[in-house]
């Protein structure tokens, strides 16, 4: 962010450079917001829905590449990325397509606790540097909902994702709020 350039043995100057935006972190900030909404509108049904949205994407995805493959005639170049790619879309398709009941309704829970995890020692680091009780209660809720969503009997279970996905788009939001305070002051 800064560098340092050394004038005389005292003296020292910072120049402060403006950041630049990363598509990457506003990407984050966006995925946080659309899985907290589908958490917010979590039912079994919508889950499923979401499990066949996978395996079209995977499957439209290997195809393209299938056809890349072909169209640039890229098996005379010995360069097999466009058929990997697409053999592993397709692997991932099927496994969705077989699998993704499982995935969307029994596994979710266990991920959103490895993310509030994550979310619970970003919060952590966050109150060690600035000594913000705000940051160690956020800790403290964050490993409360990640405990509980990994012991959560599974018929009251929607209830938890509709709570930690409110918990977590507010906590997206706040942070989204901070990163634009201090990344991008004038």
């Amino acid at each position: 962010m800064s560098k340092r350039k050394k004038l005389d043995d005292n003296e020292e100057v910072i120049k402060i450079e403006k950041r630049k935006n990363n598509i990457s972190e506003e990407f984050y900030y966006l995925l946080g917001i659309v899985l907290a909404l589908v958490l917010i509108f979590a039912t079994e049904e919508f889950l499923s829905t979401i499990n066949y949205l996978f395996v079209v994407i995977f499957a439209i995805v290997a195809v393209i590449q299938l056809i890349n493959f072909i169209m640039n005639k890229e098996y005379e170049r010995k360069n097999y990325t466009y058929i990997s790619r697409s053999i592993v879309c397709i692997w991932l398709a099927l496994f969705i397509f077989q699998y993704g009941n499982f995935l969307f309704l029994e596994m979710l829970p266990i991920l959103l606790s490895l993310i509030l995890s994550l979310m619970a020692i970003s919060s952590l680091t966050k109150y060690f540097d600035f000594r913000n009780k705000g940051n160690l209660i956020i800790t403290i809720i964050s490993l409360v909902l990640a405990v509980l969503l990994m012991f959560i009997p599974r018929d009251i279970i929607y209830i938890f994702f509709k709570i930690t996905g409110f918990y977590i788009l507010v906590m997206f939001i706040l942070d989204f709020i901070d990163y634009k305070k201090h990344y991008f002051k004038i």
